[in-house]
C-alpha cells in the first residue's frame, strides 16, 4: 500500500535533518583546528574567530527565518525546503577553499541567510500531517536532530584526523546534497489523496502571534534552552572543581554531554507520542516541576557523579519540554501562517541557544553554583506562564 503524502513528507525531512545536523557536527566541532590552518595562531584570536564564526549563522537565519516562512506559506513549502538544502550543499564544500577566516566569516553569513532548514523544520514536516499525529511526528524530528548531532563528532575527529579538515567541509557538502535530494524526491506541498486544507476564514487568523498559548511557547522555547545552554561552557570546568583528574576531563566531559544529548533525544520521541493522550498543560507543567527538583540538588552536590546523574535527568527533562512547547503552539497557529509561525518559534529557540553560553560565562565569574539557581528561577518563572495561558 502506497505511503500517504503526510508520511513521505515526514521521511524527507528526517532524512534532511538528520544529514545536516550529522554534517554540521561533523565538522565545526573542529573549527579551532581549522581557524589556525587559516593563519589565526593567538589562542585568544582562535577563540573569538571561532565564536563569532560559530554564531554567526544561525543568528542570521533566526533574523531571516520569519521572512523565508512568509514566503513558503505563499509559494509553498518545497520551494523552501529545496532552496536551504541547495544552500547548505553548496556553501558547506565552498567553507572548504576559504584562503583566509573573513572569507570563512563571510560563507558562513550567506549559509545563514540562505540555508536555515532547522526554522522552517517543523513547519515542512507538520504540513499535511493528521492534527493528532503532529506531537509524535514533532517529537519523532528533535530526537533525530539531536542524535544526529550528538554522533556527528565522533566520525569527524576521525576524518579530520584522516583526511583533514578541510576536506571534511567537502564531505559535509556531499552529505547535505543528499538532504536536497530526499526533498526534491519525496516532499510535495499538496496530498494527491485529498484536496489542500482550506485557509482560514477566522478575521483573528493572523494574529495567532497574540494568543497566550503561543507567547507562552515562545517564552518557554527562548528560556528552556537558554538554561539547558547554559552548561555548555561549565561543564569541564565544573567537573574538574569536583575533583575529576585533569588527565581524563574531556573524556568524562564528553561523555556527559554526550550520554545527556542521548536522554534529550529520547525525552523528545517519547513526550511526543505521550502528548497526544495526556493533556499538555499537564506534561509541561510536570516537567517544569521536576526539572527544579533536579536543578536545586546541583547547588549542593560534592561528586562528579552526583552531578552527572543530575545533569542527565535534566537533559532527559528539557528535550521533552521543548517538543511539547512546539504542540501546544501547533494547536493555535492556522495552516496557512504555518510557515512563519514555525520559523518564528524555531528562530527564537536558536536566540536562546545563543544567549545560553554568554549568560552562563558572565555567571560563572561569580560561582558555578549560581548558574543551577538562575536556572532554577528560570524554570520556575516558565511554570507561571504554562499556568497562567495554556489551557489545552
Amino acid at each position: 500500500m502506497a505511503l500517504p503524502q503526510w508520511r513521505k513528507n515526514q521521511i524527507a525531512v528526517t532524512i534532511s535533518s538528520a544529514f545536516l545536523n550529522f554534517g554540521y557536527t561533523l565538522v565545526m566541532s573542529f573549527l579551532p583546528i581549522y581557524v589556525r590552518e587559516l593563519g589565526v595562531q593567538s589562542t585568544g584570536g582562535i577563540a573569538f574567530w571561532s565564536g563569532l564564526i560559530l554564531g554567526s549563522s544561525p543568528m542570521m537565519a533566526s533574523l531571516v527565518g520569519p521572512l523565508w516562512g512568509r514566503l513558503g506559506d505563499r509559494k509553498g513549502m518545497r520551494l523552501l525546503a529545496t532552496r536551504a538544502t541547495a544552500a547548505n550543499s553548496v556553501f558547506w564544500a565552498l567553507m572548504a577553499l576559504a584562503q583566509n577566516v573573513y572569507q570563512l566569516f563571510l560563507l558562513r553569513i550567506v549559509l545563514g541567510l540562505l540555508g536555515g532548514f532547522n526554522n522552517t523544520a517543523v513547519a515542512l514536516v507538520t504540513q499535511l500531517a493528521p492534527k493528532e499525529k503532529v506531537p509524535s511526528i514533532i517529537g519523532s524530528l528533535q530526537s533525530v536532530q539531536i542524535l544526529s548531532a550528538a554522533i556527528g563528532p565522533f566520525f569527524g575527529g576521525i576524518l579530520a584526523t584522516s583526511i583533514g579538515v578541510r576536506n571534511t567541509f567537502i564531505v559535509t557538502g556531499i552529505m547535505n546534497f543528499v538532504s536536497l535530494l530526499s526533498i526534491l524526491l519525496l516532499y510535495r506541498d499538496a496530498d494527491i489523496e485529498k484536496p489542500p486544507q482550506e485557509s482560514s476564514t477566522e478575521p483573528s487568523a493572523s494574529g495567532f502571534w497574540k494568543r497566550p498559548e503561543y507567547f507562552t511557547a515562545l517564552m518557554i522555547l527562548f528560556f528552556v534552552n537558554m538554561a539547558d545552554r547554559t552548561f555548555g561552557p561549565i561543564i569541564p570546568l565544573f567537573l574538574e572543581e569536583l575533583g575529576t583528574p585533569r588527565a581524563g576531563l574531556e573524556m568524562v566531559a564528553g561523555a556527559l554531554i554526550s550520554v545527556a544529548a542521548f536522554g534529550e533525544a529520547l525525552s523528545a520521541w517519547l513526550s511526543g507520542k505521550l502528548a497526544s493522550r495526556v493533556s499538555l498543560r499537564r506534561l509541561i507543567t510536570g516537567r517544569l516541576v521536576l526539572s527544579i527538583l533536579v536543578l536545586a540538588p546541583m547547588v549542593f552536590v560534592h561528586s562528579a557523579k552526583q552531578f552527572s546523574v543530575l545533569r542527565v535527568l535534566l537533559a532527559l527533562l528539557a528535550g521533552g519540554t521543548l517538543t511539547l512547547a512546539l504542540s501546544a503552539a501547533h494547536h493555535v497557529i492556522p495552516g496557512e501562517h504555518r510557515g512563519t509561525g514555525f520559523a518564528l518559534l524555531s528562530g527564537t529557540s536558536t536566540f536562546g541557544g545563543a544567549a545560553g553560553p554568554i549568560i552562563s560565562g558572565a555567571i560563572a565569574g561569580f560561582s558555578i553554583r549560581s548558574i543551577f539557581i538562575f536556572n532554577s528561577v528560570v524554570y520556575l518563572l516558565m511554570l507561571g506562564f504554562v499556568h497562567r495561558n495554556v489551557r489545552h
